[in-house]
């Protein structure tokens, strides 16, 4: 089983994933960032045109081809993974950035991201939980997150940013991010377990 852990930054995923793995003894897949043998080769968090864009999001797919071989030996191995970020981040981040800078990238962005996923070189997650977070909190988390750019923590940009997850790239469910941590625990394992029972019932 494969689980993809979403949400704009200082949502809570890097926590949650580490609770998660600790409890079910899964393995985490790290963000794309922390993948790329050059993390400057994935491009600018603000791009200033859809082909700018799209060159962004190609630059991710060898890192995603990695991340998908790594998740389908660590699902094999422990029965399950966890991946933080997974290509609908891609897919959210274009959507998002082209709202703010008025780019239209986003038919094109998914279908390549289509290509990749027919190919065999991307993952598709089984269950994707997405943190969503209120606006005043999570810019509160932010100032202990310098290091970010400061788009990721414009309202407008998490509103697009969500908004990708209307219609996403496998099955979706969300979970309140300024919930208590045990609550946002509970309230992933009961997704999941609700998924594992479904696959369990078609087998």
């Amino acid at each position: 089983m494969i689980i993809g852990i979403e949400g704009v930054s200082c949502t809570g995923k890097t926590t949650l994933a580490g609770s998660l793995a600790e409890r079910l003894g899964w393995e985490v897949m790290d963000c794309y960032f922390h993948v790329a043998p050059d993390p400057s080769s994935l491009g600018r968090p603000i791009a200033t045109s859809e082909a700018e864009q799209l060159a962004s999001l190609a630059a991710h797919f060898p890192v995603e081809a990695q991340r998908h071989r790594q998740a389908l030996r660590a699902a094999a191995r422990d029965g399950g993974v966890i991946l933080d970020r997974t290509i609908n981040t891609l897919l959210a981040h274009v959507r998002a950035v082209g709202r703010l800078q008025d780019l239209n990238a986003t038919v094109t962005a998914r279908a390549m991201v289509a290509q990749q996923i027919a190919a065999g070189a991307a993952t598709v997650p089984d269950l994707t939980l997405l943190l969503i977070g209120d606006a005043a909190v999570l810019a509160d988390r932010a100032t202990l997150r310098p290091d970010l750019p400061a788009i990721y923590y414009v309202p407008a940009f998490a509103r697009h940013f969500n908004a990708h997850f209307e219609d996403p790239i496998g099955r979706c469910v969300r979970l309140d991010a300024t919930a208590a941590p045990g609550a946002v625990v509970d309230a992933a394992l009961a997704a999941i377990s609700l998924v594992q029972t479904t696959h369990a019932r078609r087998r």
